[in-house]
Formats: structure tokens, sequence, C-alpha cells
């Protein structure tokens, strides 16, 4: 039985990652800093068994790493990661991160500042991993980022979408503002504010139209049963609502998340 990733607080690399963070206005004790490693292994690693994804001895990338918390769960799981985020403070505390969990030999960074044009080879990937981060994609680029992602993975490869804020919830998931979602951008304009706002299913549907097929329609209640035990009755609503609907309930909820397979040329 694998066990959670441990960091070594008594190493250089802990006193990096301490510095990075803060250097970020970030506190490195905080759950979605320092324990965000261990928050996913108890919510990334049962997604990955449930949704069939074997990672083991795989070549994996996650797009927007943000602090390596994922990165270090899928090094740990015997994956060879590639991590890549846009913001370069936080790909030093990504590496910091990556380096105090001892996994530096399983997991690297890259600072890409435009993902439309990534610094990899066709088909190097067996799996991509976007976890809480295609929400933040302007809607012109996220097309070119797919088509980008579709580049880089093998044929049959697995893009795993999770964590993902959705713009059909009543409730941002990341701000908790409710109805923002249904608030057009130019308020924005208005107020000179940039609120954050969920990803449209359907604007993801049809960046991901004639390159990806959805693996994954009976898979998202199982990953809810893995993490959280008994369904609640919204769940168990949103199912019979997805049925009715002919899709995947990971289409329609708060957090959007569904395995998507490369189509073949």
């Amino acid at each position: 039985m694998m066990k959670a990733p441990q960091p070594n607080l008594d190493s250089s690399a802990q006193l990096e990652f301490e510095d990075a963070a803060r250097a970020m206005q970030m506190d490195p004790e905080d759950r979605w800093v320092g324990g965000y490693a261990g928050y996913e292994w108890d919510h990334l690693r049962p997604l990955l068994n449930v949704y069939e994804m074997d990672v083991a001895g795989k070549e994996v990338m996650e797009l927007g790493c943000n602090v390596g918390g994922s990165s270090v769960v899928l090094a740990s799981m015997g994956a060879d990661v590639s991590a890549v985020d846009i913001d370069a403070g936080m790909i030093r505390i990504a590496n910091a991160n990556i380096a105090r969990h001892e996994l530096t030999s399983s997991a690297r960074t890259f600072h890409v500042d435009d993902t439309r044009k990534l610094p990899f080879s066709d088909e190097q990937f067996d799996h991509i991993v976007a976890n809480s981060v295609l929400e933040y994609v302007s809607s012109d680029h996220l097309p070119v980022l797919v088509a980008e992602l579709q580049r880089v993975l093998k044929p049959g490869g697995s893009l795993f979408i999770c964590g993902t804020a959705s713009r059909i919830a009543p409730r941002e998931i990341h701000s908790g503002r409710w109805l923002i979602n249904y608030v057009p951008r130019w308020v924005d304009r208005l107020l000179g504010r940039d609120f954050q706002r969920g990803l449209s299913p359907i604007l993801l549907r049809r960046s991901l139209d004639g390159q990806f097929e959805n693996r994954s329609a009976s898979s998202w209640i199982k990953a809810r049963e893995a993490i959280h035990g008994q369904l609640s009755p919204p769940i168990r609503a949103m199912q019979i609502l997805a049925k009715f609907l002919c899709v995947s309930p990971g289409w329609m909820s708060p957090h959007l998340e569904m395995r998507l397979e490369k189509k073949s040329s």
C-alpha cells in the first residue's frame, strides 16, 4: 500500500519552499500551500484510480501546477512528471515542493509564458492532468490550448480535467461568490474589476470537439463514493438529471470532471 508523501522539514528545500511561498504573500503552512500535496493525496489519487488512469511509469504533464501539490502526488504514484505553469513565482514554489518531498528524479518544472505553445514534442505524454486550471484560461485562448494538449498527447492518451469551476454553478467555487457566474463580463469593465468565473461547459465541449472523446460517463458517481463515501441527495439528483439529459454528470457538477481520450487521426 502506497504511503502519502511526507516533506523533509529539515532540508534546505524546505527553507526554499517557505521563502518562495512568502515571496508570493502565501503562508507556507496553509492547507492550500504546504498542505496541498496531502489534500490531493486524498482527492486526486482516488480520482485517478476510479477513472482508470494508471500513471506509474508513464509520462505525465500537469498543466497549471500551482504550488506543485498534484505533481508531488503524481510523482509519488510513479509518474514521470512535467509540471507547467505560467507564473514564475508558482514554479519556484512547486520546484521547492518537489525537492522537499525528495522527488526531483521523478518531476521537473517548466515556466511557460504562453501555453498555446508548449515546449514539448509531438505525442510525448501518456496523460495530461488539468486540475483546477482551465477556468483561468481566456475563452479565445482555450481552443488553441486544447489543440496544443492534443498535439503533445500520445495516440489514445488521456486528458483528465478535474476540480474545474463550472460557470453553470450558482456559486463560484474558488471565490465563494454567489451568482457571479451569471453576471456578464461587461460588468467587470464597468466596475474596473476582474471577477473570477467558472468555465462554461459549452465552451469546453466546443473546444474539445473532434479532438477528444469522453471516457468517463460511468465513473463520476464512483469517484464521489471513493472520496466522500455516501452520496448526498444533491449528488443523486444530479445523477438523475444527467441521465435524463443523456450527458455525464461530470459536465453538470460545480466542479467539471472527466477523463477524455485523444481521438485517432
